[in-house]
């Protein structure tokens, strides 16, 4: 009811927007759009709308492992566990994958200030290898160590965030800021994963030249928090036919990783605009911006 309800509040006001594009005309927005024309800067068009596409590969650390009320399907062994053993997970560090599929809507308040809000689906997965050591709570000569390959966790949802961005230039150089916040709700696991992301790039306007299109390196920083939660049953594999709880905490290896792109300019109202990103975090972007 609530993702519901969010997603209908997000497509009311994109709807508004899209349906007073003339408004924006009419008002003159970006605010001082005049007088930043005036000085020789070409100004895009003040509302957007764009589709895009994300797949990302990183390192991630997990900081804490653990299983609660732990049941093997036998209640002789399930109180045997309970009583006399200690349960103890350690993670080695290990990889995340993800794919966005999103949709944002943005508007130039001032030449300088962009401002977005966005939604969008979530198609992703954890995995790092598990060690376990079983010890009994009596005896501590007895010990039982396995491991588990690829313990996986899926990172399905919706998202939902905003953000702005901070843009300047001299010249054919130019230089932005793009900070967002960014809440998903997980579906097949409980929980939910918040990010800041913050992306600072230079670039160089090559339309003097005759070709619509600008290029920029930048960099990327993420800080990201995951708590998960949810049945171990549902983790299939190694651990089908068990009972009980797990409880998940990790974060990623690097937070910053290199960033190149280009946006082409089809005509006044599309863009299509590209990134990849490359270093301990590696990703692909690809939108389809029509503005208004």
């Amino acid at each position: 009811m609530i993702l519901t309800m969010k997603l209908s509040h997000f497509l009311l006001a994109a709807s508004s927007l899209f349906s007073g594009y003339s408004f924006a005309d009419s008002i003159s927005l970006p605010i001082w759009k005049e007088e930043t024309e005036a000085l020789g800067y070409e100004l895009p068009k003040a509302i957007g709308f764009n589709l895009s596409y994300m797949g990302m590969q990183q390192g991630i650390n997990v900081d804490s492992i653990a299983l609660q009320n732990l049941q093997v399907g036998s209640p002789f062994l399930d109180k045997l566990i309970d009583k006399y053993a200690d349960i103890e997970m350690e993670a080695e560090p290990g990889k995340q994958i993800s794919n966005v599929l999103s949709l944002r809507a943005d508007v130039w308040l001032f030449p300088f200030l962009n401002l977005y809000g966005l939604v969008g689906k979530l198609d992703g997965y954890s995995e790092t290898n598990v060690n376990v050591t079983v010890s009994s709570k009596k005896w501590e000569e007895l010990r039982y160590e396995t491991r588990f390959e690829k313990f996986r966790l899926d990172l399905d949802g919706y998202t939902f965030g905003g953000g702005f961005v901070l843009a300047g230039g001299y010249g054919n150089w130019f230089s932005l800021v793009d900070a967002s916040y960014t809440q998903t709700t997980l579906t097949v696991v409980d929980g939910s994963i918040d990010a800041i992301v913050i992306s600072p790039r230079i670039g160089y306007d090559f339309h003097h030249a005759g070709w619509p299109a600008r290029l920029w390196l930048g960099g990327m920083f993420q800080n990201v928090e995951q708590h998960l939660t949810g049945s171990i049953g549902d983790l299939g594999g190694d651990f089908s036919g068990l009972k009980g709880q797990f409880e998940v905490k990790q974060h990623l290896t690097s937070p910053w990783n290199t960033l190149a792109g280009f946006q082409y300019q089809v005509n006044p109202s599309w863009y299509l605009l590209g990134e990849v990103g490359f270093g301990e975090r590696q990703s692909f972007f690809i939108s389809l911006d029509r503005r208004f």
